[in-house]
């Protein structure tokens, strides 16, 4: 049985999300559809990223994930397709897989799909969803794309550092007002070399990296690392983004001593 995770910015209210499905599974009635989420917030891209980057390991090898996400059509619009550790990703090019993977993934192509002229604005049904079947029929990638090596790069992800400091940006605020950062443990630790540190969080300090939100008292300050690897700041039992005013694109500057 395929398995097809879906992630949109349609929301929960409209046809369209349905619509979607309703396609994928005319073309293969024993798909196992997964809605991993339909509330990204319209042409969200790094939130979807963020989404796809931590999930997606989790899924079987073979799945195939249509992300849906500033898909809206366009003269210049094209749909890319990447194959990576053993997953499928369907998507537009717009630099979203640019901030799923650590590296370049090398198996890119842009589908070649012709597009309905009926349906030319919902290119998640009439592309995407071809694509899919496409491909969990068993189909060659190359009978519905070509080969893409210059697919659209984002830099969102990428912290500013240098022997002294790192600076670092908020990419995803979660539903309990969470920060995540774009900071890997990897890079934090080369740059740290077992040197004390201050995280100045809208003129709070934070001093050390806990293992969980419980290591620092209700209403306290706690930087922990994702499961993905990612810099996350919080308040334990609160939530920083509403009592500190963090959002999306804030940074934090992370000080090394000597």
């Amino acid at each position: 049985m395929s398995v097809i995770t879906l992630t949109t910015d349609m929301g929960n209210s409209g046809y369209y999300v349905a619509s979607l499905k309703a396609a994928l599974l005319k073309g293969l009635p024993d798909a196992n559809v997964v809605d991993v989420t339909h509330t990204i917030r319209p042409f969200h891209v790094s939130s979807a990223a963020f989404i796809i980057r931590n999930v997606y390991r989790q899924f079987p090898e073979g799945t195939i994930h249509i992300v849906a996400v500033d898909s809206l059509n366009t003269p210049n619009s094209k749909v890319i397709l990447i194959k990576t550790e053993n997953q499928y990703f369907i998507g537009p090019d717009n630099g979203l897989f640019s901030l799923v993977f650590s590296a370049p993934p090398t198996d890119a192509y842009e589908i070649t799909i012709s597009p309905d002229p009926a349906s030319l604005a919902f290119t998640a049904k009439d592309i995407m969803a071809k694509a899919a079947l496409h491909i969990a029929n068993g189909g060659n990638i190359t009978e519905i794309g070509r080969e893409y090596k210059n697919y659209v790069l984002l830099t969102a992800w990428q912290p500013i550092y240098n022997d002294a400091t790192i600076r670092t940006s908020v990419v995803y605020v979660d539903e309990y007002g969470n920060c995540i950062f774009n900071l890997e443990k990897r890079l934090f630790e080369q740059v740290r070399r077992a040197r004390l540190f201050n995280i100045d969080v809208k003129r709070n300090s934070i001093e050390k990296i806990s293992p969980t939100y419980n290591d620092v008292g209700g209403g306290e300050l706690v930087a922990i690392f994702t499961g993905s690897g990612l810099l996350e700041i919080a308040i334990n039992r609160g939530n920083i983004s509403e009592l500190l005013g963090m959002k999306e694109g804030d940074s934090v500057l992370i000080s090394f001593e000597g």
